[in-house]
Order: C-alpha cells, then structure tokens, then sequence
C-alpha cells in the first residue's frame, strides 16, 4: 500500500493569540507535542513498512508489510512550531514550509497531493492531533469507494479517551444547523448507503456533522477532484479556513458520509485529549488527560506558567473552560432572545448587588 499523509502543523506560544488565528495556536504545548508524536507513532505503527524481529525467521514474513510506502508530509510555518520536540527523527518525514497566511496552512495540502498525483493508492490531509487506532483503515475507505463510486467519500467518527479519572470513549461531534449543512446537500445524494463489509452489513448516512479534520482519496478521487473548481480554490467561507479546509473543500464536490448502523464507530479516529469531551463528564466524574501529561504540565507550572494560571489547574482544563465560554457566546450570538434573557439576568444581578 502507498499512501501519503499531509499534516497541518502551527503552533505559537503567545497566549494572547485567539484559538482562531491559526490552526493550533492557543493549546498547551505539551499536549500538542504528544499528539502530533501519538499521530506519527501510529501511523507507522500500522502501515509504516520498518518491521524487525528478535527472531530472523520471523522477520522473513514481514516482507509483504516492508513493501509498503508511508510519506508524511508536515505543513508549518518556520518558527511557528514544535517539530524540534517531537522526538521523532526528523527522516520520517518531509517539512514544506508556508510563508502565506498561517489560517490558510490547512489548504496547501491539496497542493501537495496535485503535485504528487498518480503515484500513491491514497491520499490523506490531518489536523495535528488525529490518532488512527484501526489497521483496516485505509482498506475500509478504499472498500467505501468500490462500492459506493469514487463521488463518495467516507469520514471517520471523531471521538476522545479519557485516559485518567472515569474511562470513556466520548464522540465529540456536536448536530450542526441545516443552514450549516445546506453547502452539503445536494441532488443526487441518498441519504443513506449499505454495503457488506466482511460478510456484515453497514450503513453509512450523510451526518448531521460531517467535520472529521481529516479526510482521504483514492488515486482516482484525487485525479477527479482535481478537474473541479472546488479543488485549491482555498474558500474559507465555511466555520473557518481550517474547518473549509479539511471539509468543506472536499464536500463541496463529493457526498460526504459517516458511519451509521449498526456500528457507528466503524471507522473512527481519536482526536487526542480530553479538551472537548471533558465538559461532557456527568457530576462525581472526570475524563482526564494521561497522567504522564498532566505529571508534565504539573513539573512546568511549578515555575512561571504557574503564575499565568488559577492553583490546582491544568492548562488543558483552562483550554477546555474557555472552549465552553466561547461555545456560549457563540449560542447567544446567534439568538436574538437569548441574548436578551442574558442581559436582563445580568442586569438583575448588578441591580441586586448594588
């Protein structure tokens, strides 16, 4: 199998910089090293071809797996991120280096796959912090296109593990508004599909959520795509340059689907940490970082983050209330009432103080 893997990669320490200046900018750092380090390590872990033994007969029948070919490509922005503490020798990859807008990094991947058309089975953009746990993977996305047509493309589940406190797997892909999906809809598109996936039957509908962070291409998806307007035209005009990017470019093209019944998880991908799903755990429940990272961050915030941040806090649980106050202010923007009822409440509030 040939596949090439393209990442977006940005990271600036600046606390000041909004969430949405740039893909990445705002997390804490070490959680970023560890999950673009967690991406990497999978990714070879399942379909890199250096495979060893302590036994060299054993060795002998990895030969059909060393003929594999895995190109990682990180897109960056020099001096804008953390590749130096990856801990990953820097051979495994290639680094192509953006002098344009950081927002627009995400689409330069689509560069990146034209200029490499015809040479791999798939191709594939991430967000920087998107684990694959499955090995069928890829084989499931090419089994998804043979059956359904190359105009089809499937997406993976996103989800989060809580590593500490309460272990869950959390899905963490809020129903979007129809006026969000209506750049999704078109004529021609079932609502739902069904196939035979060894021996078993699998439905996939288009979702009320269709952002994955991620998504992959046949040869033949990319060869069609790329005779599309759509194709690099980096419109940003969906949630956001980083959300176009990765899927309203390729939905404005193809039928976008996820998996339905009966298996919804039956092609997923973590999404690392517990920044989204952490405000999800019921009361007397926590789902927590790994503890190795938040040992990390605690050893750090015994010097001068700890000056920047309220005591017994972790800078991902800062992110994560933060993440809420904005998805808040967001709610109230788009409602007329309830910004209403806001402001008399906090009217009634300054008057009772008073």
């Amino acid at each position: 199998m040939r596949t090439l893997i393209t990442i977006a990669h940005y990271f600036k320490s600046e606390t000041h910089l909004d969430l949405h200046d740039a893909p990445g900018s705002g997390r804490a750092p070490l959680a970023r090293i560890a999950g673009l380090n967690s991406q990497i390590v999978a990714l070879h872990r399942h379909f890199g071809p250096l495979r060893l033994a302590r036994d060299p007969r054993q060795a002998a029948s990895f030969d059909a797996v060393a003929r594999n070919t895995l190109d990682i490509v990180i897109m960056t922005v020099r001096g804008a991120n953390l590749l130096e503490y990856v801990g990953i020798e820097p051979s495994v990859y290639r680094v192509e280096y953006f002098d344009g807008p950081p927002v627009m990094l995400a689409f330069e991947a689509q560069r990146i796959m034209r200029e490499r058309a015809g040479t791999y089975d798939f191709y594939a953009y991430f967000e920087d912090d998107l684990t694959i746990a499955d090995p069928a993977f890829f084989e499931k996305i090419g089994w998804f296109v043979s059956t359904f047509g190359p105009e089809a493309m499937l997406l993976p589940l996103r989800y989060e593990m809580a590593h500490s406190g309460t272990l869950a797997k959390v899905a963490i892909e809020p129903r979007l508004s129809s006026e969000m999906l209506s750049g999704f809809r078109r004529s021609g598109h079932s609502q739902t599909l069904s196939g035979r996936w060894n021996g078993r039957e699998q439905t996939f509908n288009l979702p009320h959520n269709p952002h994955a962070g991620c998504f992959v291409l046949t040869d033949g998806q990319l060869k069609l795509w790329m005779c599309q307007p759509s194709f690099y035209d980096r419109d940003s005009s969906w949630c956001g340059p980083l959300e176009s990017a990765s899927t309203y470019a390729p939905g404005r093209f193809f039928g976008l689907y996820k998996p339905a019944q009966p298996n919804p998880w039956f092609l997923e991908i973590e999404h690392y940490g517990t920044f989204y799903s952490s405000p999800l755990a019921a009361a007397g429940q926590t789902f927590g970082e790994p503890p190795l990272l938040a040992l990390a961050e605690a050893s750090i915030n015994q010097g001068e983050a700890a000056l920047l941040q309220p005591p017994g806090s972790s800078i991902n649980t800062m992110m994560a209330e933060a993440a809420n106050a904005r998805r808040e202010l967001e709610k109230l923007r788009l409602s007329r009432g309830g910004l209403a009822k806001a402001f008399v409440a906090a009217t009634w509030r300054k008057l009772v103080r008073w």
